[in-house]
């Protein structure tokens, strides 16, 4: 037995192979539409990241070693707070997570970069907004040796915070997961929690889920399998025709990228079983908030081939087996209320030898199954130390075998080979018993019900087609709470409200939707429409809401008599009752009202006492009415329980800490600041901001770039006038106005606020800046445009303002002229800019300015094409062209091209056109050197980091192959190739299925040089049918869509786009129909 040794906890540096990305985006990107993992792909404030380099370096992190005699972990705080290793010490130190012996970032992440390996924790959307920025982090030592290693970040978009433990114990493997997610602001957001397991596959890993899983759904469940064995098409593969290759479990099955999510199950495990290394692990959680179980894997073929060598060097495939918390799919959000704590916990541990696991908890997992001959496997594992157990395998009453001894980690036992001597797997059972007798865990054999499944998700219908205002109020909250990127919900509560203009939800979701969104003087009449409803006939509503809502906004307008009176009211409803309390605690205190302030806090304790703010107000109540103590107390149970709370640190005066805990990074004393002056705390944030600005940044190896910047200036600039020193906010704003606008990217309410105090008492560019890209963010794209207007009137030399006006005029206003001129204009200033010189490539397009145009403005900047693999894209699609595939292929040769996860596709088809164009150049004269450059496009070359997907047409490589072929007389060879173009059934484009794309003309072709001419027909008239048919529907972006990076900063026309498609899709049906007819014609002449 173990010798029950105390866990090692400490920080170590920790020297890795490091691929460098390129320097955060300087100007704001404002992905409106993007799909990122089914909702929506906005990054703003983010600062953007599309760049990796080819080269390593090694590169220093701080890391923290979490050990115990069974489990060795690796953490990095310093990218997303992640688990980087961990180790069965007990198995040869086998990697039950998935290990990486380099940083090789790709372009996956919701901003950018990031990592593949270990465990990565995401919230409150998928890939969070964090995940390779820093966490802070913190150690706890336990009395009982136990460890934990906290870690800490502020949400850098919604502004919610989440705090969670890495948690060992000392005679245990068992790994713990404590989360403590947080709404530290004055509105309802909603969140999802998925943790990302890497586990490391090759032909003999198997993943595995509870024996009661008959099927799986997709994304959104738009599409679901049975399972284990898929007997159906899923993900465009006919698994029903693989034969055994079937069973989703094993990675080796699973040809394209594919993610499959567990909809229905009775029990709280699952994992991963590697049969090479004689080990695995299982993942356990409270089902009844821990449902999520899910396996995604770039898949066991050339594409997901391409994508691993993106993500590492030589450690080879993963899948992730990944936990969700309050969620069961993707993307699927559950609300957390203002002040709201959720706090759960996940665990895993790794175990030996007996195989896959059927049954499993925090302590013991069983391993029990009967081949087809009837033949019994059984196992078990444990987590922990047990002295003496009684283990039993019965058939029925039967006992057939027993086990009485010790159990301990890394010593699994495993059954005698048995044979079931009845006909029912179900008779069978494995029991775990404690010496006294009292059951540890057993497992029978389950029967399935394979009759229950849920419901395939449907589109929502457009409002005008939803007949009650019901359907059309939760359709809208649909697409608000799960974040949808191309659909809004503002036109189904506008719908509902023009057939009912009183009705109460609608008018008040709308209003919430404009008080997130900083449009005050909009929300109020909506709230007002409410509260008539709420209150027509009783003035006591069901809800608070909606009083709630507008004490909040009269607050955020400093009139604190009439929000009072509102918040007074919503404490009147349970739901709003903490909310509402510590909203009017904020007023007390600013009041100075000690006595009332302590009164409201404890109100709101009374409702939730988790809520940090609700006791740290207590506590400041406390500390100014002299009740130092009682404050003391109430700050250290804070921490306690969360230890990495920022404002508790800060109140009690501890700095080293608080330095430790926030790095001193800008936003967090931004979200501290505006804290501190809700409660009118106005002298205590000057103190945090000065502090701020006379400490240095922690520096970490991943930083912030928003670490620093103008806003903390602003900010006191406007906390000084609040105090009544305008002497000391003009100095400040002076100051401010020398600080860079590079990441000056707000997206709190009240720099909103702030921001527009700035602008009404000096004029400021920076100011003006800085507020348009808040509201273009937040869709208000007019009032940004006049915010940028006016900054480049005060400063003609601020670029990035012209820049984010040709977006806004392209856009918004579809002025193409006056976006080109606001591009040329910031192309003056900033000649060299990379991503300006790429997005005005862009706008030349929209514009349709002719080729030679767009070629020579790139061949003038070639030092800046060669900085950006998307320009290098564009320069490459102008070299072919025009006529100069050569040097094309050239330039796609020499470089190494890094794709965007769902966008893949871009940099192989200029290396295909190049290879074809060149190919059929040479077809007539010297037909080998033809077959050459065909054979080049179907053998892609590793550096342009993609290749062909499984179900992607290559019809027109193989029929030019077959040309030349012909050409050389080598018909059989040339036959082969026509059949393998003819023989293709659709494509796959824009990350999906199609029926019939541009190179279906190939497989026609190809139909016809194998003489099927009446095939060939029916090929084009479908293409002209499909192509009719499709230009009669009306153009949409998939509402199922996954991944869909448009990286492009403008709109397009997608009406337009689908035409021009289909046009020419058109007039390749009729080429090919009359090059049919042109042969019968000729045939009977």
């Amino acid at each position: 037995m173990s010798n029950n040794s105390a866990v090692i906890a400490q920080t170590e540096s920790l020297v890795i192979p490091t691929y460098p990305v390129g320097s955060p985006e300087k100007y704001p990107l404002f992905f409106e539409k993007r799909v990122y993992q089914g909702s929506s792909g906005k990054v703003y404030p983010v600062p953007f990241i599309d760049k990796v380099y080819d080269e390593p370096v090694d590169q220093t992190y701080q890391s923290v070693r979490l050990e115990n005699d069974f489990v060795r972990l690796v953490l990095l705080p310093e990218i997303g707070g992640r688990i980087f290793k961990g180790q069965d010490k007990t198995n040869n130190d086998y990697d039950f997570f998935y290990r990486q012996d380099v940083i090789k970032p790709a372009l996956v992440g919701l901003a950018g970069p990031w990592i593949s390996g270990g465990v990565e924790f995401n919230w409150p959307q998928h890939h969070r907004p964090g995940t390779f920025l820093p966490s802070d982090y913190w150690i706890e030592h336990e009395s009982d040796g136990s460890c934990t290693v906290w870690m800490s970040e502020h949400d850098p978009i919604q502004h919610l915070r989440g705090c969670y433990g890495i948690r060992l114990r000392p005679d245990s493997a068992l790994i713990e997961l404590k989360a403590r997610l947080y709404n530290r602001t004055s509105l309802r957001h909603t969140f999802l929690w998925w943790a990302n397991v890497a586990a490391r596959v090759h032909d003999n890993y198997q993943s595995f889920f509870p024996e009661d899983v008959h099927y799986v759904a997709d994304h959104a469940v738009r599409a679901m399998s049975s399972f284990p064995n898929a007997e159906n098409h899923y993900y465009g593969v006919d698994y029903q025709n693989r034969g055994e290759a079937n069973d989703l479990r094993w990675y080796k099955n699973i040809p394209v990228p594919t993610s499959y999510m567990i909809c229905d199950t009775e029990f709280d495990f699952f994992g991963g079983y590697d049969y090479s290394a004689a080990g695995g692990f299982l993942h356990i959680a409270d089902r009844s908030v821990a449902p999520g179980k899910k396996q995604w894997t770039w898949g066991n073929h050339a594409f997901g081939w391409a994508w691993d060598r993106e993500l590492t060097d030589a450690n080879g495939p993963y899948v992730e087996l990944m936990a969700g918390v309050y969620t069961d799919n993707q993307p699927d959000f559950t609300y957390l209320q203002p002040g709201e704590v959720k706090r759960f916990s996940q665990y895993w541990w790794p175990y030996q030898a007996i195989g896959t696991i059927q049954q499993a908890n925090e302590r013991l997992a069983i391993h029990l199954e009967v081949d087809p001959t009837g033949q019994i496997d059984a196992g078990v594992a444990s987590a922990e130390c047990f002295e003496v157990v009684h283990v039993r395998l019965l058939e029925g009453t039967e006992v057939l075998e027993v086990y009485e001894g010790s159990l301990q980690p890394g010593q699994p036992y495993r059954f005698a080979s048995k044979r079931l001597k009845g006909d029912c797997k179900s008779a069978l059972k494995v029991e775990i018993l404690e010496a006294s007798g009292s059951e540890l865990l057993s497992h029978q054999p389950v029967t399935l019900n394979d009759s229950v499944r849920r419901e395939v998700a449907t589109e929502p219908k457009a409002p005008a087609e939803l007949k009650s205002a019901d359907e059309l109020y939760f359709a809208a909250e649909h697409l608000e709470q799960y974040r949808h990127p191309t659909r809004s919900p503002i036109l189904y509560w506008d719908e509902a409200i023009r057939r009912d203009p009183g009705d109460a939800r609608c008018h008040l979701a709308k209003a919430r939707n404009l008080l997130q969104r900083g449009i005050f003087n909009e929300a109020e009449p909506h709230l007002l429409a409410a509260m008539t409803r709420l209150t027509a006939r009783h003035p006591n509503p069901e809800t608070g809401e909606a009083h709630y809502l507008m004490g909040y906004l009269k607050k955020l307008l400093g009139q604190d008599y009439e929000a009072a009176q509102y918040l007074t009211k919503a404490t009147w409803d349970y739901a709003w009752r903490a909310p509402a309390h510590t909203l009017l605690a904020q007023l007390e205190l600013k009041a100075g009202s000690l006595r009332d302030a302590l009164t409201q806090a404890e109100g709101a304790l009374d409702t939730n006492q988790q809520s940090n703010h609700a006791r740290i107000l207590a506590a400041l109540s406390e500390q100014k009415l002299g009740l130092a103590e009682e404050a003391h107390n109430r700050l250290q149970a804070l921490l306690a329980e969360d230890p990495l709370e920022p404002w508790a640190i800060w109140s009690l005066g501890n700095e080293d800490r608080f330095l430790q805990a926030t790095r001193n990074d800008a936003q967090i004393i931004l979200d501290l600041s505006f804290d501190l002056a809700a409660c009118g705390q106005y002298g205590s944030a000057v103190q945090l901001i000065e502090w701020h600005h006379s400490h240095e940044v922690e520096s970490v190896a991943v930083p912030n770039p928003m670490e620093r910047g103008p806003m903390t200036h602003y900010c006191l600039a406007w906390l000084y006038a609040k105090m009544g020193d305008n002497a000391s906010a003009s100095q400040c704003l002076e100051k401010a106005k020398e600080v860079t606008t590079c990441y000056f990217f707000p997206s709190r309410l009240e720099e909103q606020i702030v921001l527009d105090w700035v602008l009404q008492t000096t004029e400021d560019a920076h100011a003006a800046y800085a507020l348009g890209n808040y509201c273009y963010d937040r869709k208000r794209h007019e009032e940004a445009i006049a915010h940028w207007e006016y900054a480049t009137r005060v400063a003609p030399e601020l670029a990035t303002a012209y820049r984010n006006l040709g977006i806004a005029y392209w856009n918004i206003r579809q002025d193409g002229e006056a976006a080109r001129a606001a591009y040329l204009k910031a192309l003056e200033l900033t000649p060299s800019a990379p991503r300006l010189i790429s997005e005005y490539t862009q706008l030349c397009e929209k514009l349709e300015d002719v080729d030679q145009e767009r070629l020579a403005f790139l061949e003038e900047r070639l030092e800046s094409v060669f900085n950006r693999d998307d320009t290098c894209v564009a320069y490459a699609t102008l070299l072919n062209r025009t006529g100069q595939a050569d040097r094309a292929l050239k330039l796609l040769e020499e470089r190494r091209f890094h794709p965007w996860e769902g966008g893949e596709g871009k940099v192989l088809a200029q290396y295909t056109d190049a290879c074809l164009r060149l190919g059929k150049q040479a077809l007539e004269t010297t037909p080998e050197k033809a077959l050459d450059f065909f054979g080049k496009a179907m053998d892609t070359p590793e550096n342009l980091g993609e290749a062909y997907h499984l179900l992607q047409a290559k019809a027109d490589v193989n029929y030019w192959k077959g040309m030349a072929l012909k050409k050389l007389n080598r018909h059989e060879e040339a036959r082969s190739h026509f059949e393998a173009s003819a023989n293709e059934a659709g494509d796959f484009q824009n990350m999906a299925v199609v029926s019939y794309s541009s190179l279906s003309c190939y497989r026609g072709l190809s139909l016809i040089e194998l003489n099927q001419q009446d095939k060939a027909t029916q090929l084009f008239e479908g293409m002209r049918a499909y192509a009719i048919e499709q230009k009669a529907e009306t153009a949409k972006i998939d509402y199922f869509a996954t991944s869909l990076p448009n990286l492009l900063v403008f709109e397009e026309d997608i009406e337009l786009a689908k035409n021009k498609s289909m046009d020419e899709l058109l007039r390749m049906a009729e080429e090919g129909l009359e090059i049919i007819e042109n042969a019968v014609s000729h045939s009977a002449s």
